[in-house]
């Protein structure tokens, strides 16, 4: 009995360091055949070649938990076995109903506690936001340069019949419909296409399934919703040709963030056959870009990761376009991809990131002041 519990434990410690010495060595070997992309949205850590003594065991632990051998096969495997039993493992990304993928709260973001109704806007914020909004109108105006605005509504909110029971709406009005009542009953040019879109989504899928951001036949939508601001009229998107490609990856930034990437395929990437802009130029992170439409007039977009989808169909209206992702902007960026004021300025923000909007009005108030004192 003694020797047969002397080989177990035997045994048990050869496969103790056979699981924590071989991964190196197989890896070395294997690595070369092996899924090493980056899913997550997110740099991982660099080797800690420059950290103090006290913080390079963090350091290094982080390091190694971001470049350990099989790191991607291994969090794969994890997420398939959790979605099998209809769970997920992560503290960003909540699973809906029909393997529908929403975003939670963050240290960036309060998208959950937004659609529960749970945050609110004081009303010295909303008085900025329209005070802000409202001098940027007429400054623009005054120079002959008309302004439309348009917030991204959130998946959580649009796609609501998929958020699990466990989540209950608390409070209506969410803050940015109010935030959006209180713009337009300003009579500012504002774009909320948040009904529209849940209308459509009854008919027509808008919102990839396992990623934040509307389709093409979502951002087409918010795109007539602009133009008509404008006094530019579109086919509306039920009377256009919406292509379902499953041969093409769709979007899939919540699964790959929740290590389910490998299971999340079964979403197709929607086109819409509509007039699109040509695309002259693109910085490499793709936060510069230059469009080249039919129409006379001259486009300046400032957005965030929403606006990608836009960009196409808005710009297709017009001659020259300048769009820009609004977090790499100064009020030098204005002076080096514009020879003056464009004739129409656009600004988009997410739902859960509406208050960039004060930012870009900020920046181009700024350039305006530049530009009557140069």
């Amino acid at each position: 009995m003694k020797d047969r519990s002397t080989w177990r434990a035997r045994l048990l410690t050869v496969l103790f360091l056979a699981v924590l010495l071989l991964p190196a060595p197989l890896w070395l070997l294997l690595a070369p055949y092996m899924d090493v992309t980056n899913y997550e949205n997110r740099t991982l850590a660099a080797f800690p070649t420059d950290a103090d003594v006290e913080s390079w065991p963090a350091a290094f632990e982080e390091w190694l938990g971001d470049h350990a051998p099989f790191r991607n096969q291994f969090m794969a495997l994890n997420g398939q076995l959790n979605w099998a039993v209809g769970t997920l493992d992560s503290g960003d990304v909540l699973l809906g109903k029909d393997h529908w993928l929403f975003l939670k709260d963050s240290a960036d973001s309060t998208s959950l506690s937004d659609y529960q109704g749970l945050t609110a806007y004081p009303a010295e914020e909303l008085e900025t936001f329209t005070q802000t909004l409202t001098q940027l109108r007429d400054r623009l105006a005054a120079r002959g340069t008309s302004l439309a605005i348009v917030i991204a509504p959130a998946k959580e909110g649009v796609y609501s019949r998929y958020m699990p029971d466990t989540v209950p709406v608390v409070s209506r009005p969410t803050r940015v419909q109010t935030l959006a009542d209180t713009l337009q009953q300003a009579g500012l040019p504002l774009a909320w296409p948040k009904q529209a879109l849940i209308d459509r989504a009854a008919v027509q899928q808008v919102y990839y399934k396992y990623d934040t951001h509307w389709n093409e036949a979502g951002a087409y939508l918010a795109v007539t919703q602009v133009e008509a601001l404008l006094g530019v009229s579109m086919p509306p998107l039920e009377d256009c040709t919406v292509t379902a490609d499953l041969q093409q990856t769709a979007p899939t930034d919540l699964a790959n963030v929740s290590a389910v990437w490998s299971v999340c395929r079964d979403d197709p990437y929607y086109s819409v056959d509509e007039p699109r802009a040509e695309q002259l130029s693109r910085t490499p992170d793709g936060y510069r870009t230059r469009w080249q439409g039919a129409g006379q007039q001259s486009l300046l977009m400032l957005r965030d990761s929403f606006g990608e989808a836009m960009a196409p169909f808005l710009c297709a209206n017009y001659g020259e376009s300048v769009v820009l992702h609004g977090s790499a902007v100064t009020v030098d960026t204005f002076d080096e991809e514009l020879t003056g004021l464009p004739d129409v300025v656009v600004l988009e923000a997410a739902e859960r990131y509406a208050e960039n909007l004060l930012s870009q009005s900020r920046l181009l108030l700024a350039w305006l002041d530049r530009l009557e004192t140069a």
